[in-house]
């Protein structure tokens, strides 16, 4: 599996007007530093933003909000590679989260979480929580192409093929599942669907150079039978 660790990532950040109340009353300065760890999310500057973000929850520890800055904390850890510690500020977040368009966003991203840790079923669990939600949801393709790739690295290739299909159902020119389609094609021993998947992702993206890998592997290994 080779293209950007074969999942989806999108980030985006919940830029609100911060005004917290805590059990003292409000915090004048919680907003200034959910401001910054905002500018500093944005300028890669992640533990920067970490720290931002933490100073906000030490100042309004109560704040209506602090289920967008656990969120947003989550995706800078993410950032850093400490899946541990992402996974828990997404876990806070859906407790403090009743909003089922946060909440899909929020399974979806503990679900890359728990991709990138390498536990398939807790995301495969994440992902399907978040189609439940809201099936049709505008994000919807590429939480079916997440996991879809999280049913292969389980070997669940039969299930793992639906959810790529059903990708493409919903979009037509998705490049990235044509390919995880193909892979899993490939991995089944089925070269010529696998190859009529990887030519249409090359097609699609011929800027992808896994794409063009992924032919070459197949090719060999139709000559091989």
């Amino acid at each position: 599996m080779k293209e950007s660790s074969s999942y989806q990532i999108i980030f985006f950040l919940f830029g609100i007007l911060f005004l917290h109340s805590c059990s003292g009353g409000y915090n004048k300065y919680a907003d200034t530093h959910y401001e910054q760890g905002l500018i500093f999310y944005e300028t890669m500057e992640y533990d920067r933003s970490i720290e931002s973000f933490t100073k906000v929850l030490e100042l309004a520890p109560y704040g209506e909000e602090n289920n967008k800055v656990y969120y947003n904390r989550g995706q800078a850890y993410f950032r850093t590679r400490q899946y541990d510690k992402a996974i828990y500020d997404f876990t806070k977040s859906l407790e403090l989260t009743s909003k089922k368009e946060m909440q899909f966003t929020l399974y979806r991203a503990r679900g890359n979480a728990w991709l990138a840790e390498e536990e398939y079923n807790n995301a495969i669990e994440d992902y399907s929580n978040a189609l439940s939600l809201l099936p049709k949801h505008a994000d919807a393709k590429y939480v079916y192409d997440s996991r879809a790739w999280a049913l292969t690295k389980s070997e669940q290739y039969d299930e793992a093929i639906e959810d790529f299909s059903e990708a493409i159902r919903i979009d037509s020119e998705f490049a990235r599942s044509y390919y995880g389609r193909g892979y899993v094609w490939h991995e089944k021993g089925d070269f010529h669907r696998a190859l009529n998947d990887a030519k249409e992702a090359h097609k699609l993206k011929p800027e992808v150079k896994s794409y063009d890998d992924l032919m070459y592997e197949i090719r060999s290994s139709m000559k091989n039978e």
